[in-house]
């Protein structure tokens, strides 16, 4: 079996499939709840769940009912809690990966 690498999954690349999931789940509830409570178009609500994740908050939507600014809150609170999860297992696998690779460039140099 010469020439095929067998990858075992680390625990790193099951959080990295996980919080991607529970990502896009996060966009996707968002942009139905805020498609329903607030009663504005699919790409308003999905602009809206992305510009709040990100932090942006252009400010040029706004949720207008009780309901929809308290789900907000926790929307926010939980889905960009879930992105910085996510953005810190990429970031532990590029540095890994970096790691690995001047361990490599050291022992060619042995």
């Amino acid at each position: 079996m010469t020439g095929i690498k067998k990858k075992l999954p680390d625990s790193n690349d099951r959080d990295y499939y996980v919080l991607l999931s529970f990502g896009i789940t996060v966009i996707t509830v968002g942009t139905v709840v805020f498609h329903i409570l607030e009663k504005w178009s699919w790409i308003d609500s999905l602009y809206f769940t992305i510009i709040t994740l990100a932090t942006i908050g252009y400010g040029d939507l706004v949720p207008t009912t009780p309901l929809g600014k308290l789900v907000t809150v926790v929307f926010v609170i939980v889905g960009v809690g879930i992105f910085l999860g996510f953005l810190d297992i990429m970031m532990l696998s590029r540095v890994e990966r970096r790691k690995r690779r001047l361990e490599a460039l050291r022992r060619k140099k042995k």
